[in-house]
């Protein structure tokens, strides 16, 4: 088979559609991340009636725990299934939300069913960006 339709061993069958990112991508994003939900949990915490300095504390213990979590995830996503990558990302960014709105001064089952809500969008959201680019 000497056509066109014939693959050599130097093609590839899937050209790579994105660049590979810059390494420090694997702890900027995580800080970024995390100084955002952080920045988040203070604004609320503090507009809810609490202290500058617990509401300081809050965030930065919210900050920390976020931004682990990213980076972990960060680190295995490659070793995953897509659906399980999907199921990870829709899970972390639930939960975050839930723990702000929870923050907010909503009920615990409100926040749980919101944070539950959000986490199936980008969940499925996930799982579509992850299917259509490997095609």
């Amino acid at each position: 088979m000497n056509g066109p339709a014939a693959i050599t061993a130097r093609q590839h069958r899937h050209p790579r559609l994105h660049p590979p990112l810059h390494p420090s991508a694997s702890w900027v994003v995580p800080v970024v991340l995390g100084i955002l939900i952080g920045g988040w949990a203070v604004f609320i915490d503090h507009n809810q009636g609490s202290s500058i300095p617990a509401a300081f504390i809050l965030g930065i213990v919210a900050a920390i725990v976020f931004g682990a979590v990213c980076y972990g995830v960060g680190k295995v996503q490659s070793k995953l299934l897509p659906e399980v990558r999907a199921t990870l990302y829709g899970a972390v960014f639930g939960c975050a939300i839930g723990f702000l709105y929870n923050i907010s001064g909503a009920s615990n089952y409100r926040a749980s069913g919101m944070g539950l809500g959000v986490g199936l969008v980008m969940g499925a959201a996930a799982f579509y960006v992850f299917h259509v680019r490997d095609e």
